[in-house]
């Protein structure tokens, strides 16, 4: 089989923000962009909007580790902004622009963000401390790069926002009244006429995506997490509240992929028919199979996992507690964060010293699926988790909650791992403790269906799924057919919408300061 060649673009990877401690969205992403770059892509480009001081230490460290790997870089809005030159008004003087111009004082009361010893931004805080009011950016050189003031209407009540970019000596050159236009303008800049893949994973960049309409660019929409947080008592789907926008306009995107076909098919029931989606599963490294040693201690578990509500990791120590009252094991659980506090509650409400490690973060967890026996999942909603698949790939037996989406369109239960009904650990201790009772070469058999169950998700395969949906889309894209249609999809779209009369699920409150 000849090597995939991806068509011929400029490639970029959008996302919000990126930490070396980053979950598995963001390690999807990058793997998906360093073997793009060995794939035909050329240059990849990771695109994001945060304003984080120090991405040249993050792509450095990436790279230690690996996750940063091929022809690919960490591209920040803020760092490429400062890069340009922005001449003066050829017009001169604008009424307008100094009227809105008003950047955050001396005297004001704001936070600063330093590189070094140079101030990079100020943020000016309502009086929760928490809800942004107005950022303002610096240049290396000292000079105001663009003020973005979000209480334009009434000073200290978010409402009016006034987004004014600056020439090089500071003064007000540009301005906009809606930051999605401000993204725009600066995408074009960044890439002119050339061709260009945006692919989007992050459910908070990909909004702005909806009304990007170019010739000379293709929008793709990933749908990494579940779009639907519940059921109504009649039966009416949940939409998680940050991805609702998103699906709602699902036909202005050039093209959408789900992981799984069950996702498409729940996309589908809100929407109706899409003609832009597609599956396109996450790939990961596979180990060879014959490098795998089968035969290991089989009462020896695994969490790796994010410590964040979604994640529920302090049920995977509540159901290990339970099966410990009835067989020994030992868990051994990699992770941290905003939920670390639920998670040692339950350690001392269940005395989990007696049986389990907690390890804290480690970039090298899932190398311990190789000798684990089992590995528990027990996350509110996935896409398709990594954990899973590289967990599986190793012959880790995957005992997880059927939950939307991945876990059950991998495992078969019984045969190789075992789906729990959501949230229900009395169940998931028993499998760990039916798992200890199998026969040894009921295990082994267990371990390598596992193994085999997730070759498909190899790199090459995934890759010609892009390659093949990629190259649909850039040719449909010019088609006057291809755009009828799509006309008719969101007038479509819009009705099933509308028939479905799906509910939004409650706002998530803003991060707390670090």
């Amino acid at each position: 089989m000849s090597p995939t060649v991806l068509p011929s673009s400029n490639y970029v990877s959008v996302t919000w923000g990126i930490r070396t401690d980053s979950g598995g969205l963001t390690v999807t992403l990058l793997h998906r962009a360093g073997i793009m770059s060995q794939a035909g892509a050329g240059h990849v480009t990771v695109l994001t909007f945060d304003n984080f001081p120090d991405y040249d230490q993050v792509e450095v460290e990436l790279r230690k580790m690996g996750r940063l790997f091929g022809d690919v870089s960490i591209r920040n809005l803020w760092d490429w902004l400062r890069t340009e030159q922005i001449p003066d008004r050829s017009t001169g003087p604008s009424t307008t622009l100094d009227k809105a111009f008003t950047p955050i004082a001396d005297s004001d009361s704001f936070e600063s963000t330093f590189r070094g010893d140079k101030e990079i931004s100020r943020t000016r805080y309502a009086a929760d401390d928490v809800t942004v009011l107005q950022v303002d950016h610096f240049r290396e050189d000292g000079t105001l790069m663009l003020s973005d003031r979000r209480d334009f209407r009434e000073r200290g009540v978010r409402g009016g926002r006034r987004i004014i970019l600056c020439d090089v000596e500071g003064k007000p050159y540009k301005l906009w009244k809606v930051a999605n236009d401000f993204y725009h303008w600066a995408l074009d800049r960044m890439n002119g006429k050339t061709p260009t893949t945006y692919i989007v994973d992050s459910k908070t960049a990909v909004n702005m995506f909806i009304e990007y309409r170019r010739r000379n660019a293709l929008t793709v929409h990933v749908i990494q997490g579940a779009h639907v947080e519940g059921i109504t008592s009649d039966g009416r789907p949940i939409l998680s509240e940050a991805r609702s926008k998103s699906i709602q306009n699902l036909p202005a995107y050039d093209l959408v992929a789900t992981l799984t076909k069950r996702q498409r098919k729940d996309v589908t029931d809100i929407v109706g028919a899409s003609p832009n989606l597609a599956v396109i599963p996450n790939s990961v490294p596979l180990p060879d199979p014959s490098s795998i040693t089968l035969e290991r201690p089989v009462d020896r578990g695994i969490v790796v996992a994010a410590f964040v509500p979604r994640k529920r990791v302090h049920l995977a120590i509540e159901a290990a507690s339970k099966a410990h009252a009835t067989t020994p094991l030992h868990l051994d659980v990699y992770g941290d964060g905003e939920s670390k506090s639920e998670v040692d509650a339950m350690v001392n409400a269940v005395d989990a010293t007696r049986f389990a490690t907690l390890h804290g973060y480690s970039t090298t967890a899932l190398g311990e699926t190789k000798t684990a026996s089992f590995i528990l999942i027990t996350s509110e909603t996935e896409g398709t988790p990594l954990v899973l698949l590289e967990g599986m790939a190793a012959g880790c037996i995957p005992i997880s909650f059927d939950i939307p989406y991945g876990p059950s369109d991998i495992i078969v239960d019984g045969v190789n791992g075992f789906l729990i009904h959501d949230g229900d650990t009395d169940a998931m201790a028993a499998a760990i403790v039916r798992l200890q009772s199998l026969p040894a070469e009921k295990v082994l058999a267990m371990r390598k269906a596992a193994i085999d169950s997730v070759q498909s998700f190899n790199d090459a395969a995934v890759l010609e799924l892009w390659n093949k949906e990629l190259r649909k889309a850039w040719k449909h894209k010019s088609a006057a057919w291809w755009r009828a249609l799509r006309k008719w999809q969101a007038t479509n779209a819009e009705k099933a919408y509308a028939r479905r009369a799906p509910e939004i699920g409650p706002k998530l409150p803003p991060e707390p300061r670090r």
